[in-house]
């Protein structure tokens, strides 16, 4: 048995954008779901991103060989735990919400079966800019030239990994691997913390007796900076699951918006340009090693393989000398 179909679970614009890349370059049978019918038929009708819709959540996932989570991570312990009696045995099941400590721990406990992956495709650097989260905003490319960070446990199936790698160089994006502790502490500086500066922004400008006058004029710097708070659980769940990062991370922005203050209070424009220059300066190189996708640091290790049509289509065919049990 060869691997023929690819649940998609949450149709917004990343999980639309995987199922455009993948139709485009695989012959598999895409299946979506989301929790708003129409949300998934936008996505099979008017973005042609699925083969087919299913509106039970349990039916997308057992049609599944290979099983894309698109979730938020405050909603990843539910779904993993009402649906691992529904996986068949040799699915992989690819996770791609924020944290990924989480998510092993879940999949340990709830899934029987199946072969559980912690990944996450990082934007394309075209793409940082957009802002945009609607379906309409999906595309083939939205990881393209970019990093797939896999993060499988100790213990993982090696087919299910080189699965999983493959399974990224479709979207486009370069394969790299990271400890899941590791990652998690990361992304708290990446991640949480852009959510505290926009809800400190934010509430700091409403209570403006011009906050309605302001909202008019708002302009992109704002509808960005603010973005974050578009998933405030996962804000939430991810500041209070490394406390302690979260915690040295808000002193340490107190600490620079304190120095900020003082150099807008001493009215030096020449100091306070150029420590506005510098840090944009500090951006630009960010920017132009994410276009190039050239980073000073470990790769994906040498594996060896047949090409990558083979063993998207047959990498992970049920063995039958594993009996039950789930292989992560």
């Amino acid at each position: 048995m060869k691997a023929q179909t690819v649940s998609i679970i949450g149709l917004g614009r990343a999980g639309v954008s995987i199922g455009l890349a993948v139709k485009a370059k695989l012959p598999l049978t895409v299946v979506g779901y989301d929790p708003n019918p129409d949300t998934a038929r936008m996505a099979q009708d008017k973005m042609k991103a699925v083969d087919a819709v299913e509106m039970s959540l349990f039916k997308a996932v057992a049609r599944a060989d290979i099983l894309v989570m698109m979730l938020p991570v405050a909603e990843l312990e539910e779904t993993l735990q009402i649906i691992g009696d529904d996986l068949q045995s040799h699915t992989l099941v690819l996770d791609f919400s924020g944290l990924k400590g989480p998510g092993l721990k879940w999949a340990r406990k709830y899934l029987p079966q199946g072969h559980y992956v912690g990944a996450t495709p990082v934007l394309a650097a075209k793409w940082l800019a957009d802002g945009r989260t609607d379906v309409m905003a999906a595309t083939a490319d939205l990881f393209q030239n970019s990093l797939f960070c896999l993060m499988p446990a100790p213990d993982a199936d090696p087919q299910a990994v080189e699965t999983a790698v493959n399974f990224g160089l479709v979207l486009g994006a370069r394969p790299y691997f990271i400890d899941p502790m590791e990652y998690d502490a990361l992304v708290q500086g990446t991640e949480a913390l852009p959510g505290f500066v926009a809800a400190a922004m934010l509430k700091s400008l409403k209570q403006s007796t011009s906050w309605q006058d302001m909202l008019r004029f708002a302009g992109s710097s704002f509808s960005l900076a603010t973005l974050p708070l578009a998933q405030p659980k996962d804000i939430a769940f991810m500041a209070l699951h490394q406390k302690e990062a979260s915690l040295r991370w808000l002193e340490a922005l107190i600490s620079e918006l304190t120095t900020l203050r003082r150099l807008v209070y001493e009215g030096e424009p020449q100091l306070l340009t150029a420590v506005l220059e510098e840090l944009a300066n500090e951006r630009d190189k960010w920017l132009l090693k994410r276009q190039d996708n050239e980073w000073d640091e470990r790769t994906m290790p040498n594996i060896e393989r047949p090409s990558m049509m083979g063993h998207m289509l047959g990498g992970l065919a049920p063995d039958t000398k594993k009996k039950g049990g789930s292989k992560r």
